[in-house]
């Protein structure tokens, strides 16, 4: 286990890269790992929970409630803290697409401890997962603090599966960037 081990929803295993733009060389990958994720969760009556992660999008208006919560990597537990236990919840078969469903815990089956989140047991509860790079700038659409790499956003195009092929330079970066927000936005909470 290590703090690589989640999957942002909108550039897959959060990787950090060292810029050459400004100075004309190559961008490359500097290593992978957040000690930050930031999670939107969905609580859902039992009975109305979409039951994949395929069904979420359509379903994310029908929760009862919502919250976003940050989460840091506490390294002498080696978990998130609060507590998600993603040994369990995260880096398997469903969890393609950083969209995955908190299950109830059980002992016999269950690594590690269960959430530290209240959940009634007549609510289930799905997130969306981000790393503390994409959340701000796709999420919430807040202006970079520093421009964004192109292969960040080159990473962020494979994992949604866009088409990156225009994007040449700084000018091809805002329209690239507005077009995953609107893809995002399907995925956020629906204001009331």
């Amino acid at each position: 286990m290590g703090v690589h081990d989640y999957r942002c929803s909108v550039c897959g295993p959060p990787t950090t890269y060292a810029c050459g733009e400004k100075t004309g060389e190559e961008c490359e990958e500097e290593g992978m790992g957040d000690d930050e994720a930031i999670l939107d969760l969905f609580f859902f009556a039992a009975d109305e929970a979409p039951e994949d992660a395929d069904a979420f999008e359509a379903a994310r208006g029908r929760a009862r409630r919502t919250r976003t919560q940050p989460f840091g990597y506490d390294w002498g537990e080696w978990e998130f803290v609060p507590s998600l236990n993603y040994r369990q919840l995260l880096m398997d078969d469903d969890d393609a697409t950083g969209v995955w469903r908190i299950e109830p815990f059980d002992e016999d089956e269950s690594d590690g401890n269960p959430v530290s989140l209240e959940i009634p047991e007549d609510e289930r509860v799905w997130v969306v997962n981000y790393c503390s790079k994409c959340h701000p700038l796709f999420a919430e659409g807040k202006p970079p603090q520093d421009e964004p790499c192109l292969e960040y956003l080159r990473a962020v195009a494979e994992n949604l599966e866009l088409d990156f092929d225009d994007v040449k330079g700084r000018a091809d970066k805002p329209g690239f960037i507005a077009t995953v927000r609107e893809r995002v936005a399907r995925r956020r909470p629906v204001s009331r």
